[in-house]
């Protein structure tokens, strides 16, 4: 295989792994909950409270935000706390969110 074509396709997959982690980031209470652990690391328990829904659903939203490494988890004791595992994430939401003129991020 030349060079170009080891390239090429490497660049696929580098295009379907980005299309992969931005379709899944692509919900609001994902990009939430990154919000609020830009700040602070944050039990299950609080997180679910703050974005008023039942833990499995919160649980279910932190699964996929680990599989694609955005978030990390320590136990203390039965408690799970998530933090962000990488800030340049962080940077890249402070990116979009200046494009549409909010700071929230």
């Amino acid at each position: 295989m030349k060079k170009t074509e080891n390239q090429s396709k490497m660049q696929k997959i580098d295009y379907q792994r980005n299309a992969e982690v931005y379709k899944l980031l692509a919900n609001p209470l994902r990009l939430k909950i990154i919000d609020i652990l830009k700040d602070r690391d944050v039990s299950l328990d609080e997180l679910s409270e703050i974005l008023k829904i039942r833990k499995p659903n919160t649980s279910q939203h932190l699964t996929i935000l680990r599989y694609l490494k955005i978030v990390s988890v320590r136990r203390e004791g039965q408690k799970a706390i998530y933090k962000i595992a990488d800030k340049r994430v962080v940077e890249l939401t402070k990116i979009f969110q200046k494009l549409w003129g909010s700071d929230s991020f």
